[in-house]
């Protein structure tokens, strides 16, 4: 899609996103709307999506090096995170708060449909940005982000627990996520050949077709614009490793394994989205900055308006 048409589709999207604000600042709905919507999305909506995508999927050679490209910029972006605010002596909780909003990025809520919106009808691309949110926002963010933000949370001290019960701990949470089982159903329809029943394809394609809508007013929903005070250097540096360094490390990864096409660019894309909620919310639970993760997820939302389209120009730029 030529960058000039992203401009409208970005309009479109985050003009949604202004619309949730909205209902927020009048208080025209409960303040438990954005739980209860994304409740919703994470249950129902994004699971049938997710469904739809994975069993018409399309596995290109690409898809490997495309996780691998958003891995490594992950982990980069949260060490990036970590000395950023250790530079500035900030305390251990705000260096993890740091760490892991630079690092997890909205690749459900916002990126998957954000891909199916800037590539439509390309099932590598759709199956690229199912994947990606997989691995690298549901099982690293629930095994990696939830150990490192507790880590970051406490004082140094030995772990005394044994690996295994905790392995089996976070395997079992995994399982009971209705993403992840949706995952499974969709790669074992695919897998297999078998075609979802012709009883049950539309209305799940159609429920899933919802996902964008509501994603995108459940974020306007949730957006606290209090949070941004007093943080404007921190924030800005976690602005810049999430929306710009990210995209830039995978993008450097796919170059070096010479890998171009939609799904090279789909990767750059999920990279390049704001920090998801989730990942601040667990290091809120942890004992990290609440603060400070609240509103890095709230200013780097704000900013993807600005740079994505900037990211996508690079992209086409350089012929990824």
């Amino acid at each position: 899609m030529p960058t000039g048409d992203i401009l409208p589709l970005l309009i479109a999207l985050f003009g949604l996103v202004a619309v949730g604000q909205l209902l927020r600042l009048t208080g025209a709905v409960p303040t438990s709307a954005p739980d209860v919507l994304a409740r919703l999305i994470l249950t129902v909506t994004m699971p049938a999506l997710i469904v739809v995508i994975l069993a018409d999927a399309r596995f290109e050679p690409a898809l490997v090096p495309a996780v691998l490209a958003c891995t490594v910029a992950l982990l980069g972006a949260c060490a990036l995170g970590v000395l950023l605010m250790r530079s500035r002596g900030a305390s251990r909780p705000a260096q993890g708060a740091a760490g892991v909003t630079a690092a997890f990025a909205n690749t459900a809520f916002l990126g998957v449909p954000f891909v199916l919106a800037v590539f439509p009808g390309s099932r590598g691309a759709a199956t690229a940005a199912v994947i990606i949110d997989t691995v690298d926002t549901t099982i690293l963010l629930l095994t990696f982000g939830v150990a490192f933000a507790g880590a970051m949370a406490r004082p140094r001290a030995p772990v005394r627990s044994p690996l295994g019960p905790r392995l089996l701990r976070a395997g079992g949470s995994l399982l009971r996520q209705p993403m992840i089982v949706a995952v499974l159903v969709g790669l074992a329809l695919a897998v297999s050949g078998l075609a979802i029943p012709a009883a049950l394809a539309r209305p799940l394609a159609q429920v899933g077709q919802t996902t964008a809508v509501l994603a995108f007013l459940t974020i306007g929903l949730g957006l606290d614009l209090r949070s941004l005070r007093g943080q404007t250097v921190p924030l800005a540096g976690i602005a810049a490793i999430k929306l710009l360094v990210a995209p830039a490390i995978a993008c450097l990864v796919l170059l070096l394994l010479d890998v171009r096409g939609d799904v090279a660019r789909t990767a750059v894309l999920q990279a390049a989205m704001p920090t998801a909620v989730v990942s601040a919310i667990i290091a809120t639970n942890a004992g990290c900055d609440a603060q400070l993760a609240a509103a890095a997820s709230v200013v780097t939302t704000l900013l993807s308006l600005a740079t994505l389209p900037l990211v996508l120009a690079c992209l086409q730029a350089i012929g990824l």
